[in-house]
Formats: structure tokens, sequence, C-alpha cells
């Protein structure tokens, strides 16, 4: 978990990370906020909406 500094927003965060990685390393981004999901599919990361993850943990 990370978090933004103050003044940041989390999104632009989340992208900076994003872009950050290299070229086709698999990419999981948790956020079920439509505009980060978008973009950061096309930046090549796999947007998993929040909803999803919580069903996964409530599993194991």
């Amino acid at each position: 978990m990370l978090f933004s500094a103050p003044g940041e927003i989390a999104d632009d965060l989340i992208r900076q990370l994003v872009r950050a990685e290299p070229p086709g390393r698999a990419i999981a981004v948790v956020s079920s906020d439509r505009e980060v999901a978008e973009s950061v599919r096309r930046m090549g990361a796999r947007p998993v909406p929040s909803g999803l993850l919580l069903r996964r943990l409530s599993r194991a």
C-alpha cells in the first residue's frame, strides 16, 4: 500500500507507478474509478475492480 504525498493526487501517483514499470511486465491496478481504469489500461496494465479483489480475498 502506498499513499500519495500531501498535495499530490492519488490517481496521478497510480499512473506514475504504472509508467515506471518495464514494458511487458504484468501489472494489475485495483480501482473502481473508471477514469483510472481506462488510463492504466491504455498504459498496458490490467485494471481490477475493487469488488473483485474483495471477493477473492474473502475466499482465502
